[in-house]
């Protein structure tokens, strides 16, 4: 089916109406949203945006909220392209992209007001507002032109570079590719609630929990505090629960520490239970199974539309695949290991990248995904990386090289080398005389998003032996 958002909202209005779609909390309760006013505010802002000449290339700068949801989806559907960036960004971060990406104004929240207020300064021709600035207003005259399903309308963003951040492009057909191919794993439906905490400018939260949940007519509840998370799956009781590997490992502590039930820690109601965005170690995914628990491993990249390969609900016999390879994609391996895929879903490029683009495909148009592994009877097999590339298990990607470009230039430090280490990103400073290392890391964990900044590291006299270590 060739769904597009506008399609979509018509069809929520007619089947929803006055249903609670989107749950979000005002002084600590969750207040409702049907799927009826999300439609509503959708065109309001649609108009509001286009009316008062905000561009087509709209960057948001801001934590999940319902705000942000419908800005998202007007952007999307009828006003351009959205691009988003992560709320852990620097100023640096944000920066570099606004210097090549080509945004035509930024929307912020409160949370990241001083770093927009410093960026408007340097960006005078770029237009600031203040997501609580905005007034659209209440009634709007007129339909709304619906953008074309095969043009760019997100671009997702990678962490921040020393260089351009890598801007992913997607299409309305490249985000709805796969959601049938989901929904054959996972038949969910208006009777389901989802609690949601994955932040939304990635494309497993963005595209797997936000938008498919409007396909399914089910209830969403955000997260109003990720230190909470725990605490409002027992107030939530979802039916399905979209998380990283790291909540996973957190969980398990948890159970293992007080001898409790898992399945009772999630709210008891749990159908569906996703893991994606990093590696998930086998052990913990036969715990959670063991105890009753529909666990899904998934796998996928932003410049797939998030999906590739997720498992079938109530697959008990294999704890060490990432999933069945969706029936609609043709996946295979190159001569290298390396997982080569092509489909509907497949980016339409890096954002003002030409080059990188190009050289991201083979010769015969597969998508290059980085990652080795195996395929066996239509399940897909994780090997490692190609690239040199940390992935942690709260599903953010930190290039090591990116991090040791930022202590060049200091004297006396010969070389840096950035690697995972117990979970941690561990640098090792290669000196020819001393230095202030506990000045000089913090000095550049300031220009990172907090994810990627260096949480251990040690400092080597610069010698033959040293380096071989």
């Amino acid at each position: 089916m060739s769904l597009t958002i506008d399609t979509i909202l018509k069809e929520n209005e007619k089947k929803f109406g006055q249903r609670g779609f989107l749950y979000e909390k005002e002084n600590g309760v969750y207040q409702e949203h049907t799927y009826q006013s999300f439609c509503e505010d959708v065109r309001r802002y649609s108009h509001y945006l286009r009316d008062h000449e905000f561009g087509s290339r709209i960057a948001l700068y801001a934590a999940n909220s319902y705000q942000y949801m419908v800005l998202d989806t007007a952007i999307m559907a009828y006003v351009g392209i959205c691009m988003t960036l992560s709320k852990e960004w620097t100023y640096e971060d944000v920066s570099r992209m606004l210097e090549n990406g080509g945004a035509d104004s930024l929307i912020y929240d409160k949370e990241r007001a001083p770093i927009a207020q410093q960026l408007a300064r340097r960006f005078p021709h770029i237009r600031f507002v203040a997501m609580e600035d905005l007034q659209p207003q209440q009634s709007y005259d007129g339909t709304l032109p619906e953008q074309d399903r095969n043009i760019s309308c997100k671009i997702i963003f990678s962490s921040g570079t020393t260089g351009m951040p890598k801007g992913v492009m997607l299409s309305q057909k490249n985000m709805f590719a796969s959601w049938e191919n989901l929904y054959k794993r996972a038949g969910m439906n208006e009777t389901d609630v989802d609690y949601l905490f994955l932040p939304l400018y990635h494309t497993y939260a963005g595209i797997c929990n936000f938008l498919y949940a409007l396909i399914s007519g089910m209830k969403i509840y955000l997260c109003s505090d990720t230190k909470k998370i725990f605490e409002e799956l027992q107030e939530v009781r979802p039916t399905v629960f979209c998380a990283v590997p790291l909540i996973f490992e957190r969980l398990y502590a948890v159970c293992q520490e007080k001898q409790l039930d898992p399945a009772v820690l999630l709210g008891g109601n749990i159908r569906y239970l996703f893991c994606g965005g990093a590696y998930m170690q086998p052990v913990l995914r036969r715990y959670f199974k063991s105890h009753g628990l529909n666990m899904m491993e998934a796998y996928g990249l932003s410049e797939t539309s998030s999906l590739i390969a997720t498992e079938y609900s109530y697959s008990w016999d294999d704890d060490s695949s990432c999933g069945v390879v969706y029936e609609h994609l043709n996946v295979r391996i190159a001569d290298d290991g390396e997982i080569l895929v092509k489909g509907d879903n497949i980016f339409n490029g890096y954002y003002g990248n030409e080059a990188l683009t190009a050289k991201s495909f083979t010769e015969d148009g597969y998508f290059k995904t980085g990652d080795t592994g195996e395929l066996k009877n239509g399940k897909l097999y994780l090997i490692g990386r190609k690239k040199r590339m940390i992935l942690l298990s709260n599903g953010e990607n930190v290039d090591p090289e990116e991090i040791e470009q930022r202590f060049a230039g200091t004297d006396h430090l010969n070389k840096v080398k950035v690697f995972e280490k117990d979970k941690q990103i561990h640098a090792m400073l290669y000196v020819s005389a001393p230095v202030d290392a506990n000045s000089l890391v913090e000095k550049v964990n300031a220009t990172l998003p907090s994810y990627a900044r260096i949480s251990t590291f040690e400092v080597l006299n610069d010698t033959i032996s040293t380096r071989l270590k």
